[in-house]
């Protein structure tokens, strides 16, 4: 017998109840994930509610948050494999299905669907073998496939239950949603703490603030103190304290009490740092968010260049304005290049001055340029500002001066005379010229402003007499005298390159032809090559009056008798000394005696010196002659030196072996003083001698100028009477 035919119809069945069994297998994996998916983002807003809930109110740590999420991770987990993986891993066969229709039904074992299912689904498969009943099959196959068929399998799922769920779904979705837009800034706290991992606190009746801080750092200058202030607003009591909690890389950390500055400000001192610090702040009810505390570099100017280029230098002037450069000054027009290196990128540079104004060119933040023409001195302060932070530098002073060219500098002087000569002297000038970059010319000249002769008043009787008897031809050689000569000193010198010129200058007054009573004026006269033209100095006016010979000898030897009397005085006291010594029981006065006799010496030396500079103003002016010199040097200026350099100088160092442990004799210290006083007395004796030979030889030459004159006078007149007789 063939069983294909049965084989198909049965198989036409068995399609039909699979077909319907897992089609609610389908609905079943669908509400399956449908209720997971509930489950799982009912479980997830139940663990965000609490730690919102928790954070807010303990304010949880960064760590106890990674602990929580952690756990949340965990519960996730066990969510998904339990409700997801595992039903998906189950295999929903046609006869399971039905079995888990039965259990969800609970319907009791005579009305359970999966021992029909296995009839119609299982049976037609032992048709083939003969010890089975065909008719049997075939009639229960029939008969359990005709109530299959009236099953109703598509009310299995429950339709509220999946619209529970929807409802849920929508719930869990629409909270979050609405809290989002209810309270913005807490879930945008909420999500920064639990997935940005901020530090930001909570919002609470304190409200803690950390001025200047800037994402979460507190910049301030490496190796400097800074303030730190934190500002308090209370909703309710004002807070009376607020701590600090430093905590440095190495571990190390503290808790600080900061400093009530007044209500709501709180500072404290941080002191230098070179490393960064983590730091938070609390009072009352809240606390501030970590922060670091973070030491930079303060931007500073680790060089500072000048470059000066100018006409007149020949190399360019440079200064890196260390301390040991001092005030920088520079030529007026001369062109600047400033040059500054920074230890840090510089965003900019402020130049507060009212003086000048720079552009900084800059190639790599660190090094920058200025250039501008130096007309003024300029003061300015360099503030530079970081590239990096809002910090700026210590303002650096700078300043530069303008360096004049100053006119040439004189100093003009004479030597050796008075301002009474004759007229046959000889000035001696001393002329010295300075300049900062060159002199080009020096040169001095003399003037007569007052060129007229004596008055009859001022005149010798006998010339006058003389001069009504032959008349007086000189007076019109004086109307034709110069009255201004020029005398060259140095230069010109193109180009001046000698910064200092000294020379000395001797003037004969013999060649002006002067007469007494005549004024003649010096005075010396420099030019440079000052790069804006030639700048030129005139020195002070050296005045001088002619005056007689005699009369001139006449205030020397006033002088020299002056010097003679200070002298005498000066022995009077060696001779008290002497005295002293030789009457003297004890060197108790030893200190005495050497002030005494150094009273005397320096005395002496001065009558010395005094005496030597009439000498030479008597030999400028030719007053006398070498005889007269030779007089006077070997018989007074010669002892006096001796008498001060080398007989007072041993005296001295006599006295001096009083004070010590090994004195010399009294008895030679006396003798030395005699012999002082000796040669004080022949000094002294010798100048009343010098003053009787000048008396003779001043008479002497009053007689012979008187004579010269009369003779002069009378070889005119035969001059006039002779060519008055051939001019008739």
């Amino acid at each position: 017998m063939s069983p294909t035919p049965r084989s198909d119809e049965f198989e036409a069945l068995q399609q039909t109840i699979s077909g319907k069994l897992e089609r609610v297998g389908v609905a079943l994996r669908r509400h399956t994930l449908l209720e997971a998916t509930v489950r799982i983002l009912a479980a997830l807003l139940g663990l965000a509610s609490l730690s919102l809930l928790f954070d807010w109110w303990l304010g949880l740590s960064l760590v106890a948050r990674m602990l929580y999420l952690l756990v949340c991770v965990a519960v996730m987990g066990y969510l998904i494999y339990r409700y997801v993986y595992l039903p998906l891993r189950v295999s929903l066969s046609p006869i399971e299905i039905a079995n888990l229709i039965d259990r969800s039904q609970k319907v009791i074992p005579q009305q359970a669907l999966a021992p029909r299912v296995a009839s119609v689904l299982q049976l037609p498969g032992h048709l083939t073998q003969s010890e089975q009943s065909q008719p049997m099959i075939e009639q229960a196959v029939q008969s359990n496939y005709q109530s299959l068929s009236q099953y109703s399998f598509h009310e299995v799922i429950d339709s509220r239950h999946t619209r529970n769920c929807l409802l849920i779904l929508l719930a869990v979705i629409l909270i979050p949603v609405g809290f989002g837009i209810a309270a913005p800034e807490a879930g945008r706290l909420w999500s920064q703490r639990w997935f940005a991992g901020s530090n930001a606190p909570w919002p609470r009746n304190t409200r803690l603030t950390v001025v200047g801080l800037k994402d979460g750092q507190w910049i301030i200058p490496r190796g400097e103190s800074a303030a730190l202030q934190v500002v308090v607003e209370d909703q309710e009591e004002p807070t009376e304290s607020v701590w600090l909690y430093l905590t440095g890389e190495e571990g190390n950390s503290e808790t600080i009490t900061m400093n009530r500055f007044q209500e709501g400000d709180f500072r404290y001192e941080v002191p230098p740092l070179q490393l960064p610090v983590q730091a938070y702040a609390w009072g009352g009810d809240g606390e501030s968010e970590p922060f670091e505390i973070v030491p930079i570099d303060r931007p500073r100017i680790t060089e500072l260049k000048l470059q000066a280029t100018h006409p007149r230098l020949s190399e360019p002037f440079v200064s890196h304005f260390s301390a040991s450069d001092g005030n920088v000054r520079l030529l007026p027009q001369s062109e600047v290049l400033l040059e500054l290196t920074t230890n840090v990128k510089v965003r900019e540079i402020d130049v507060d001055s009212e003086d000048v104004s720079l552009q900084w060119k800059s190639t790599d933040g660190k090094h920058f340029q200025a250039a501008w023409t130096h007309e003024k001195p300029v003061n300015f302060r360099l503030t530079l500002h970081s590239a990096e932070h809002e910090i700026h530098s210590h303002p650096r002073p700078v300043s530069i001066g303008v360096q004049p060219d100053r006119g040439p500098r004189l100093s003009f002087r004479y030597s050796g005379v008075r301002q009474r000569i004759t007229a046959d002297a000889t000035i001696p000038f001393s002329i010295i010229a300075r300049d900062d970059f060159g002199i080009r010319w020096v040169g001095m000249d003399s003037n007569l402003p007052l060129a007229e002769t004596e008055t009859k008043k001022s005149q010798n009787v006998t010339e006058a007499a003389l001069d009504q008897v032959f008349g007086n031809p000189e007076a019109e050689k004086k109307k034709q005298a110069v009255t201004k000569k020029d005398y060259p000193v140095y230069g010109p010198a193109d180009p001046a390159v000698e910064n200092v010129i000294e020379d000395e200058k001797r003037v004969s007054i013999s060649e002006l032809k002067l007469s007494p009573g005549a004024v003649i004026t010096f005075q010396s006269h420099a030019e440079d090559n000052c790069y804006t033209g030639v700048q030129k100095t005139s020195s002070r006016q050296l005045v001088f009056r002619v005056v007689k010979p005699e009369e001139l000898f006449r205030e020397i030897l006033l002088r020299q008798q002056q010097l003679r009397s200070r002298l005498r005085k000066a022995r009077d006291q060696a001779e008290q000394l002497r005295d002293q010594l030789k009457l003297a029981q004890s060197l108790d006065q030893a200190a005495d005696w050497m002030r005494q006799h150094q009273l005397v010496r320096r005395e002496t030396g001065q009558v010395s010196h005094a005496l030597n500079a009439s000498v030479e103003e008597m030999k400028l002016n030719q007053l006398g002659g070498e005889e007269t010199y030779q007089l006077i040097s070997q018989t007074v200026l010669k002892p006096l030196e001796d008498l001060h350099d080398r007989e007072m100088e041993l005296q001295r160092q006599s006295l001096e072996t009083l004070r010590g442990d090994s004195p010399e004799p009294m008895e030679q210290i006396h003798t030395r003083q005699d012999e002082i006083l000796k040669s004080m007395d022949q000094i002294l004796n010798n100048m009343a001698q010098w003053d009787s030979f000048i008396d003779v030889v001043n008479q002497l030459n009053a007689v012979i100028k008187l004579e010269q004159l009369v003779k002069e006078k009378t070889e005119e007149l035969k001059k006039k009477q002779v060519n008055s007789i051939f001019d008739n």
